[in-house]
């Protein structure tokens, strides 16, 4: 189980994340909504581990992130901010070089994650000369070469034609069903993720303004994206 407590990541100009409280148990799909600069992606950072939090933490079974990494990062995996993977490597020697970080991933498990992600074909190209789209799938690549039981998302689907976005997202919960892997994901688009999400955590403006399972979700709205405009409509005030 990871659990997030009172996680608190401010910077200058009151940006960042604010008193985020989340629990995600194994082969759920907890969805961060928001719009941009809202604090999804420095939220994603402090559960990571990647910031040092103000105040508050994040726990893989009990174990925290910040004091343990050691332990807790063999487990997770991360694709957090824009893609950039080094450019004057092949796909192939980038995930060779992301394997000496984890152990017992031998060439098997790299053509593996490689055709998981739909790039054998192109593993043996130099990442300069990729795609946006490809980027983000070496980089997810590398996030699930460890064969991690968490996966954390930052906005995964961002360049991707249409083609690919529902690839990947076919992928995804393939993983979830047959691993039980479970998912942190952020997106400012609720339609990219709506069906297929167990939890929906709004964030607004650097506060989480709502969390709710999809079964609560659907007993009182239409759809998430309703549940969403709901929660930002009462936080500016605006008719509920």
């Amino acid at each position: 189980m990871f659990e997030v407590c009172d996680l608190t990541k401010v910077y200058p100009g009151n940006r960042g994340i604010q008193g985020l409280n989340l629990t995600v148990h194994p082969g759920e799909v907890a969805a961060l909504l928001g719009p941009n600069g809202a604090g999804k992606t420095t939220a994603l950072q402090a559960m990571a581990g990647w910031v040092t939090a103000d105040r508050g933490e994040a726990s893989w079974n009990g174990v925290s992130v910040a004091e343990r990494p050691d332990l807790t990062k063999l487990h997770m995996g991360l694709m957090i901010g824009e893609p950039a993977p080094y450019g004057y490597l092949t796909g192939s020697d980038y995930l060779k070089l992301y394997s000496k970080l984890y152990p017992g991933i031998d060439e098997a498990r790299i053509q593996e994650t490689l055709e998981l992600v739909g790039m054998s074909r192109h593993q043996k190209i130099k990442i300069k000369k990729y795609s946006t789209g490809m980027k983000q799938r070496i980089e997810l690549a590398s996030a699930l070469l460890h064969r991690p039981k968490l996966l954390m998302l930052d906005e995964p689907f961002s360049g991707m034609d249409i083609e690919g976005r529902r690839e990947m997202t076919a992928m995804l919960r393939g993983l979830v069903t047959e691993t039980g892997m479970s998912i942190i994901i952020s997106s400012h688009q609720v339609h990219e993720i709506e069906d297929w999400m167990t939890h929906a955590c709004i964030i607004y403006e650097g506060k989480q303004v709502g969390t709710s399972s999809i079964a609560q979700i659907r007993e009182s709205f239409a759809s998430v994206e309703d549940y969403y405009l709901y929660c930002t409509a009462k936080e500016r005030g605006g008719a509920a």
